[in-house]
């Protein structure tokens, strides 16, 4: 023990650097992770502060907050207000080769659901929690990454997402960032998230990948500081259970497919 305080003394650490970002995005859907998208605009924000040390890793808060612009949700739920999301991480990036690095993140996640009215399943202020570990490789060429979410509550289920993101810088300011990805969870995961409405037949969710998504956004850097973007994003349910309880709840907007949009400015600090 006394070894070790002395070679920190010896060895200082370097020292902790606070920034992060602030943004606004506006979405022509509501398509959350895990869920049969919503064909309604939202309007999300959120806010992330990093502390970060090349010695220590980096520590960081996240907030972000997803509000309805239709009155679909409102008449149903009572308000506008759909979800509040913090997260708290905790995470290191290992530098492999030139051109390479590892970035692996673990934290913990609190999910107030507004647009649920308590109780929700056993849970008074209808929150979830989830632990989450994020890693991502990044090469010269394509990025890889893969994210594990544990809900805790209000049930045990596992969710995941993977896939691969390229940004090609265009000059003038410009960049282009392309994304892939796969999503879906255990048995569990997917017969909570997706429902257990009897359509045709009683669905007997299995584990595995439930969609695929892809998503070109253009990026614009108006200054040092702030960023402005455009996307076009496809949606496609993949897993038949899923697909039968968006076909069931079609009238109330909800889509199996779905072609979505966003708008967004960044603010960096």
């Amino acid at each position: 023990m006394w070894m070790l305080a002395a070679l920190m003394l010896v060895n200082e650490p370097e020292p902790v650097e606070i920034h992060g970002f602030a943004d606004t995005y506006w979405y022509s859907a509501n398509v959350s992770r895990g869920k049969i998208p919503f064909a309604r605009p939202i309007l999300f924000q959120e806010v992330e502060v990093d502390a970060v040390s090349r010695d220590l890793g980096q520590f960081n808060f996240y907030y972000a907050a997803t509000h309805s612009l239709s009155d679909v949700r409102d008449k149903v739920c009572g308000r506008f207000d759909i979800e509040d999301d913090v997260l708290v991480t905790y995470g290191y990036d290992f530098d492999l080769a030139e051109g390479w690095k590892l970035r692996t993140r673990l934290g913990h996640l609190w999910i107030l659901s507004r647009a649920l009215k308590p109780p929700y399943k056993g849970v008074d202020d209808a929150t979830a929690r989830e632990w989450y570990t994020r890693e991502t490789l990044v090469t010269p060429w394509l990025n890889f990454y893969a994210a594990v979410h544990y809900r805790t509550v209000p049930y045990r289920g596992v969710y995941f997402k993977s896939g691969v993101t390229r940004t090609f810088d265009l000059g003038r300011g410009f960049s282009l960032t392309g994304e892939f990805c796969a999503e879906g969870g255990n048995k569990e995961w997917n017969a909570n998230r997706y429902g257990h409405r009897i359509t045709w037949r009683k669905p007997d969710y299995r584990a595995g990948p439930a969609d695929l998504r892809a998503g070109l956004v253009l990026n614009y850097e108006i200054c040092d500081w702030c960023l402005v973007s455009a996307g076009i994003h496809r949606f496609d349910m993949v897993m038949d259970e899923a697909r039968a309880q968006g076909r069931y709840r079609a009238a109330k907007g909800y889509r199996n497919d779905l072609t979505y949009y966003t708008l967004g400015i960044f603010v960096f600090f």
